[in-house]
């Protein structure tokens, strides 16, 4: 067990999820497309999956309900998403379990890329039209199968989610809640789609990554507290850059 807790593997990981759950805290993004990268490079596809499930749950508790606040997710779309979601689970978990690993890097890769591209677009006000608050029942039908399948095949299935929701009139603080409301709301459907296709892998010292998680939880409400945000951005898309570069990196290699 000592050997295990102290091990350089385990170490990098911690450090990692550090890093992650402060990004998550400080800008509401960002714990999986950092960490899936680096973890899938150091674990491999399938650990780094189920890696990132475990310890991802308890950023979001943290986020949502450790910051003295009220919560504000948007129901509907939490469950509309959710069910939406649930086929993109499943084939998602069939892809870790069939695709080759160089393949899934190059995914988390892409996706990372996808997410800093929508992050350095320009957003422009949006202009409030007809209709606009009469969504069909099938709007979040893409979005939620997308970001499913991403989701149990690498774990970055919110650039599908953020899109949707920020292309809708919600407040910044309705989206960020959605998307953790949403995660947790699928916790128990990704782990059971998980084991179902036998790509589930219990995390190795659990505890000590849990303690880097909150760790890191709590040096972002310190960062969001005190640093530059404009110079913060900058450092987050830097890392993001870095992230998608080593999961190309490890997918040539």
């Amino acid at each position: 067990m000592i050997g295990d807790l102290l091990s350089t593997e385990t170490a990098v990981v911690a450090a990692v999820l550090v890093v992650s759950a402060a990004l998550q805290t400080a800008t509401g993004f960002g714990f999986a497309i950092l960490s899936a990268p680096v973890l899938a490079a150091v674990l491999g596809p399938g650990p780094a999956v189920s890696t990132i499930v475990a310890t991802g749950v308890l950023v979001d508790v943290l986020v949502l309900l450790a910051g003295g606040r009220r919560p504000q997710p948007r129901v509907r779309d939490v469950v509309s998403l959710g069910l939406w979601s649930l086929p993109g689970l499943i084939v998602g978990a069939v892809l870790l379990r069939e695709l080759p690993s160089t393949a899934l890097q190059l995914m988390v890769a892409a996706a990372v890329l996808y997410a800093v591209v929508h992050r350095l677009r320009p957003r422009r006000p949006r202009r409030p039209r007809d209709g606009d608050g009469a969504e069909r029942w099938w709007s979040p039908a893409p979005a939620g199968l997308a970001s499913g399948v991403l989701s149990t095949s690498t774990t970055l299935g919110g650039p599908p989610v953020v899109l949707y929701l920020t292309r809708r009139p919600r407040t910044p603080q309705q989206t960020r809640d959605t998307l953790v409301a949403l995660s947790l709301f699928r916790l128990p459907l990704s782990v059971a789609a998980l084991l179902l296709t036998g790509t589930w892998f219990q995390p190795a010292s659990l505890p000590l990554l849990w303690s880097a998680i909150v760790v890191g939880y709590v040096i972002g409400r310190w960062a969001f507290a005190r640093m530059d945000l404009v110079r913060y951005e900058r450092a987050v898309l830097a890392a993001l850059v870095a992230a998608a570069l080593t999961a190309i990196v490890a997918a040539i290699t």
